[in-house]
């Protein structure tokens, strides 16, 4: 069994790293206007993210990161989606790979087995810590989403290790990360329940073509490109953690890093919502009166249902990340993780479409914040779970269904 749990830091390390983010994100804050109308990457807070050491913001102690919690994490997405949500999504994508191998305590497992799961880990911590290499998720497929037991890129072994053939569509970072973690099945696996895997494959791969057309209505900045994979040829050290064919089992059982690292962004949009309404609000006079609209009742009532409303979905994204840590896998936790995902998704476009209609047409300029943020809000039900998945988990489990079997789960 993979015991869980390294030396964590100290109460002030954890709030030196939620600290890092927050003074990010006032520098990220002035880009994000830039990165958003241009759709360009922001290469700029990913290098500042390099300087502060953050791409091991997951990595423990021991190994030279800062041993983040799945909790302190959450609280350093939020930040860091206050100041531009796009990097921060992005940034999860990074540590989707890294966090989840940093769950891990390898020391216990012996053999070769053992070893080739240590090396692994101890490569990846090397690229993300000393060689600040970025990691990206390859899951999405074309008319599937994130559905892992309906992929159809295959891979299977040859003399050089393994061919990938495929295409992934929604691969954020798609030519800026330095490799791809792609979701793979089996070409031999004949199971109802695929055999699927993960393999790291370089930007450079000859066998990788990226089809650069992102250009949508939200998280503009993400660089969601397809990227195609031809007769890729990887070594055998690229498969994830030296382990064929359980990733399956793994999502289902602690589905926290597909579904719960979305939570702590889509959350950081809907405070910085709140925050931007706050401070028009006090500017903004009565029509008519010299008198600020922050004085009105009717205004301060609807202010109250828009704090309670953010405050209940803050709590419970907390408490789910929490349970993470102290539950890692149990059926509480991730139904913890699912709530909290459907409430913060439905969140962010209910509260930024109340802030337009509280602040009025002026509010909607691009040289303000809150049209961006009422863009980026509407994609987060999209994102895995989607908000309908969300229930259905839910939903079964309320009656009782194992959901730790794949087969009973929306995967």
């Amino acid at each position: 069994m993979i015991d869980i749990g390294i030396a964590e830091p100290s109460i002030e390390e954890k709030e030196e790293i939620i600290e890092k983010c927050r003074q990010l994100k006032e520098v990220f804050a002035k880009r994000a206007p830039k990165y958003d109308k241009e759709g360009s990457f922001p290469v700029e807070n990913f290098e500042d993210l390099k300087e502060a050491g953050l791409l091991g913001i997951m990595i423990p102690k021991e190994f030279g990161g800062f041993g983040a919690d799945f909790l302190t994490y959450t609280k350093a997405l939020e930040q860091l989606a206050m100041g531009c949500s796009s990097t921060a999504l992005t940034f999860n994508m990074h540590n989707i790979a890294v966090g989840s191998i940093a769950e891990l305590k390898l020391e216990g497992i012996g053999g070769s087995r053992g070893k080739v799961m240590k090396e692994f880990r101890d490569w990846v911590y090397d690229q993300s810590i000393n060689q600040k290499k970025v990691f990206a998720s390859a899951s999405s497929e074309p008319g599937i989403g994130a559905h892992f037991s309906k992929l159809k890129t295959t891979y299977q072994r040859v003399d050089e290790g393994f061919a990938i053939n495929g295409v992934k569509s929604f691969v954020s970072m798609a030519g800026y990360a330095d490799y791809y973690v792609v979701a793979a099945k089996s070409a031999e696996s004949t199971s109802e329940v695929p055999a699927i895997s993960y393999l790291v494959v370089e930007k450079e791969n000859p066998g990788t073509r990226i089809e650069e057309i992102w250009d949508v209505l939200g998280m503009r900045a993400t660089a969601t490109n397809p990227v195609y994979f031809e007769n890729c040829i990887v070594p055998k050290e690229a498969l994830f953690l030296g382990s064929e064919g359980m990733a399956l089992y793994k999502i289902a059982r602690e589905p926290h890093w597909l579904v719960g690292g979305y939570i702590g962004v889509y959350l950081g949009i809907s405070v910085a919502t709140f925050q931007f309404l706050v401070e028009f609000l006090k500017k903004k006079k009565i029509p008519g009166t010299d008198t600020s609209m922050s004085e009105d009742p009717t205004i301060q009532y609807r202010m109250g249902e828009l704090y309670s409303a953010l405050e209940s979905a803050r709590g419970i994204t907390y408490n789910a990340a929490r349970l993470v840590k102290e539950k890692l896998g149990s059926q509480e936790a991730n139904n913890a993780i699912h709530h909290a995902k459907y409430l913060v998704s439905e969140l962010g476009p209910w509260l930024s479409s109340q802030a337009i209609r509280m602040c009025g047409a002026s509010s909607l300029a691009k040289r303000l914040p809150l049209e961006r943020y009422y863009r980026d809000s509407r994609c987060a039900g999209l994102m895995p779970a989607t908000s309908d998945d969300c229930l259905s988990y839910l939903g079964k489990a309320a009656f009782g269904a194992d959901l730790s079997k794949p087969s009973e789960t929306y995967w």
